[in-house]
């Protein structure tokens, strides 16, 4: 059982937590973790059937319930019933479809944010709203190049790339990420809700699976079994569950979070690190993978030592959980 080390903002026993997207990635280890500390949760999925599927995934838990949202670009009586009677609101699901259009995709992260956030604040009971943001609203990774992210630092060059002829699928899901985020901070500002608001910027999520990998779920795994380095270029990564944990951190336990922006970000790491990881967790097999002599690293310098200060502070973690480890559990059951 995973304790926590002081008395959360709001207590487990009388909170509900509203997860939305709950079959995903990170947000299956959020509803997860959420369990784990007593607190109810309600995932959303787009059908049924689908919203059916997750209750396995948390051993059918008696305090986890689903809602139906079949679309977050509309408002909907099928949101506004998912958000009735919720304390917390953690909106997770984005568009991660990778299409270049920047029209479906920058449009159709900004209407979610926007109906989600419209929903919350019709719910008098909603107390924390936490925003599952991205690494890639801050910065694009540029293995070799040195560059600084601050808390103040946005993603401009990708949303003006995103607006050329056949952009690069990459940078429209960065650009909607952004403006996503922005469209958070511009409705705190303008519409002043009851309730508190953060957001998390995660960069690539490492570790267990519980349900589906997500885009970076299975890229260590694809490493391991087929040796492929084309998924995504080196840049820094985050532990799932650190990252769940920052997210329930922002929502529900730290009551002196408000208004942050929280980068969740453990280390740099390339294929090579994962390689001399495979070494030391796999020695047997390791003579299967070969270094890149011509591989970069990200040289990016981030603010991310409020997250390993909260996991520290929180959970009694040394910091973030290392690559090591995030390697170890994300190849759980793989020969």
């Amino acid at each position: 059982m995973t304790k926590i080390l002081h008395k959360p903002a709001l207590e487990p026993s009388t909170t509900t937590v509203l997860v939305t997207g709950a079959s995903g990635y990170i947000a299956s280890h959020i509803v997860d973790q959420a369990l784990v500390l007593g607190y109810s949760v309600r995932g959303t999925a787009r059908t049924a059937n689908k919203a059916e599927q997750t209750k396995p995934i948390y051993n059918n838990n008696p305090r986890y319930s689903t809602a139906v949202v079949p679309d977050f670009g509309h408002a909907s009586a099928e949101l506004d019933a998912a958000i009735q009677g919720v304390d917390v609101v953690i909106h997770v699901a984005s568009d991660t479809s990778f299409s270049n259009d920047p029209h479906k995709v920058i449009g159709g992260v900004i209407d979610s944010v926007t109906n989600v956030l419209t929903a919350a604040a019709k719910e008098p009971k909603v107390k924390r709203f936490v925003l599952t943001s991205s690494s890639t609203a801050a910065l694009l990774a540029k293995p070799g190049v040195e560059q600084t992210a601050t808390v103040d630092t946005w993603n401009d060059e990708a949303v003006e790339a995103a607006w050329v002829k056949d952009p690069d699928p990459l940078a429209v899901y960065a650009a909607s990420k952004t403006e996503g985020e922005r469209t958070l901070w511009k409705f705190v500002k303008e519409k002043q809700p009851s309730f508190v608001a953060n957001a998390i910027l995660p960069n690539l999520n490492l570790g267990k699976v519980l349900g589906s990998t997500g885009p970076t779920g299975s890229a260590v795994i694809d490493f391991y079994t087929e040796q492929r380095r084309d998924r995504f270029p080196p840049q820094w990564f985050i532990d799932v569950v650190d990252d769940a944990r920052l997210h329930l951190i922002a929502a529900v336990l730290d009551e002196s979070l408000v208004n942050e922006r929280i980068f969740a970000y453990a280390a740099p790491f390339n294929w090579n690190d994962v390689i001399d990881s495979l070494g030391r967790l796999r020695p047997d097999k390791a003579s299967k993978f070969k270094k890149d002599p011509e591989e970069k690293s990200d040289l990016s310098t981030v603010p991310n030592e409020l997250g390993a200060e909260l996991l520290k502070k929180w959970f009694g973690q040394d910091g973030y959980t290392t690559l090591d480890e995030s390697v170890r559990l994300n190849l759980e059951g793989i020969d």
